[in-house]
């Protein structure tokens, strides 16, 4: 059998929450702690959304640190798995992981590079995933076309 991709899409909302969508549930967390969670979530997509919510949370306070004025964080997250996998109940190997990170801050994109730098090696789940899975990073900013060279 071939491969399967799990994919999360986090963001940032009101109050310094973070919410989380896959193909399957939907949650928001605020400190922490979820508020809303479906009961039959995919463990593969729980784990996404977990690298999600922690690079959101370090990257939040790492943001602050560096006076990056962050009005929000969007984050990406897909994880490739074999077919096989599928009907672990618990248990998902990823192959490989890609994470998107989307900040909206009129911080130069020198400033943002350091402070994903800083978010990848301050981040506990992104340590966990790297250690064990091909786990790539990109940092998308987006520019006012208007002021743009």
């Amino acid at each position: 059998m071939g491969n399967k991709v799990l994919k999360v899409l986090g963001f940032s909302v009101r109050d310094q929450q973070f919410a989380v969508k896959t193909a399957n549930y939907s949650f928001t967390v605020k400190d922490g702690r979820e508020l809303v969670r479906d009961v039959n979530a995919d463990s593969g997509e729980l784990l996404l959304a977990k690298l999600a919510g922690s690079i959101h949370a370090v990257g939040s306070l790492i943001g602050n640190t560096l006076g990056l004025n962050l009005k929000s964080i969007q984050v990406e997250v897909s994880g490739e798995i074999k077919a096989d996998d599928v009907d672990k109940a618990n248990f998902y190997e990823f192959n490989k992981v890609e994470v998107v990170v989307k900040p909206t801050s009129e911080a130069s994109i020198v400033l943002l590079k350091e402070w994903i730098d800083a978010v990848k090696s301050a981040c506990p789940m992104f340590a966990n995933f790297n250690a064990k899975t091909p786990t790539i990073v990109t940092l998308v900013k987006e520019y006012d076309q208007v002021k743009v060279a």
